[in-house]
């Protein structure tokens, strides 16, 4: 790496070059059984000078640069193509395991599938275990290095009973450590088991509030909002959201890549600047949006140094962990929301949204519902969050509790 950034400097380039390096065990069990062991190690090289970008990625340096220098001299001229110059980091401790010694947490994993199999229909099981190193040099003074590692589980089933088979349902825990909480995920699948052990009824009439889980957060309000609050959209007029609006005077929202179990923390982002807390809602406004050297430069606004990547594309934004706080909490009276599908279907750039909903139930009544759908936008379901509902847990790039909204539609 280092002989290639001498290189493109002689040249009179300004170079960088990312490199990471996956070692994963991967199992599968479906109606086969697979067991993986991966191996992957790749490069992206980004040169600039004059304002033209090159780029190039593979799996081996050779021939990278010039493949590079081809794409530049291919490319526009931009003032605002600058590689970062260096900044202090305090690292994190995000390497909890080595996989070479996983293999006994591996077994355990498998046990537990086998268990979670007496109680309900198992569809599928995927256990991932992984360790990641990450290299940035440039030849603008950036040097760093960072090994994290990475465990999850993902289960999907359903639940029979004397008349229908429930929609299929899943649950995933992610964790930088191996000491995922097993007894916790089967808890929640006994709990489905015992909802959808029961005929699901029809919803009598439309509401206008529910609970989210942290799941359906992930799934519809995470990609929503992650699309919204780039510097990028919002400069290009592809966000619901407006810089200074007042919106939700009960909620603070902030991307803290700080949170050290979670899976997407980290001691720098993608262009090897250190990771910092973003508050994109603070004091019930709109306080920022997250932006990388380029945007920030484009725009002349704080680099909020969220810059994310893999080796063979260039760095793009994206928020880490979605931190969600509610000054106020409620009970659990009401319909909760578990899973969502068809948010793909979106108008992103507006933040309407029109999904089915096909794992719901009322907790009280304990009853479940036939498939139903949710609309709404996503400003509405911002200023429409109302209270958190339970504890905070950490689910896929979210920090947070189920959240009691209203401004929505469901039928």
């Amino acid at each position: 790496m280092y002989t290639i950034i001498q290189k493109g400097k002689e040249l009179g380039y300004s170079t960088e070059v990312f490199m990471a390096e996956l070692r994963a065990v991967q199992i599968k069990r479906e109606r086969q059984y697979q067991n993986m062991s991966i191996l992957d190690r790749g490069y992206g090289i980004r040169i600039i000078k004059d304002g033209k970008l090159g780029f190039a990625y593979g799996n081996r340096l050779d021939n990278l640069l010039d493949l590079a220098i081809d794409g530049l001299h291919a490319s526009k001229e931009d003032k605002f193509n600058v590689l970062p110059s260096p900044e202090k980091i305090s690292k994190l401790n995000l390497k909890m395991f080595d996989i070479a010694n996983a293999q006994t947490r591996i077994s355990d994993y498998l046990s537990f599938g086998n268990e979670i199999r007496e109680h309900v229909n198992v569809v599928a099981e995927y256990y991932d275990i992984m360790n990641l190193k990450v290299k940035i040099v440039s030849s603008e003074g950036i040097d760093v290095e960072e090994e994290r590692s990475l465990s999850s589980i993902s289960l999907s089933f359903n639940v029979k009973n004397d008349t229908e088979i429930s929609p299929e349902i899943y649950e995933h825990v992610t964790s930088r450590s191996l000491d995922i909480n097993l007894d916790s995920i089967k808890d929640r699948i006994l709990k489905m088991k015992e909802i959808f052990s029961k005929r699901r009824v029809k919803l009598e009439k439309p509401v206008s509030e529910g609970i989210f889980t942290p799941k359906a957060l992930s799934e519809l309000f995470s990609p929503l909002f992650s699309h919204a609050i780039s510097l990028e959209n919002y400069y290009r007029g592809k966000s619901p959201l407006k810089e200074g609006e007042i919106i939700n005077e009960k909620l603070e929202i902030s991307d803290n890549p700080l949170i050290l179990n979670a899976p997407y923390s980290r001691s720098f982002d993608a262009e090897g600047l250190p990771s910092k807390i973003n508050y994109l809602i603070k004091d019930g406004k709109i306080n920022q949006f997250l932006s990388n050297t380029y945007w920030s430069l484009k725009t002349n606004r704080e680099n909020t140094h969220s810059a994310t990547r893999n080796y063979s594309v260039l760095p793009y934004i994206s928020p880490t962990i979605l931190d969600i706080n509610v000054k106020s909490s409620s009970d659990n009276e009401g319909i909760f929301i578990d899973q969502v599908q068809g948010v793909h279907t979106s108008n992103f750039d507006t933040g309407e949204f029109s999904v089915v909903i096909p794992i719901a139930w009322n907790e009280k009544e304990g009853v479940a519902y036939k498939e139903l759908t949710l609309s709404g936008n996503l400003k509405d379901f911002i200023k429409g969050i109302e209270s958190s509902v339970g504890d905070k847990i950490i689910y896929g790039n979210l920090s947070t509790s189920a959240l009691r909204v209203k401004n929505v539609t469901i039928v």
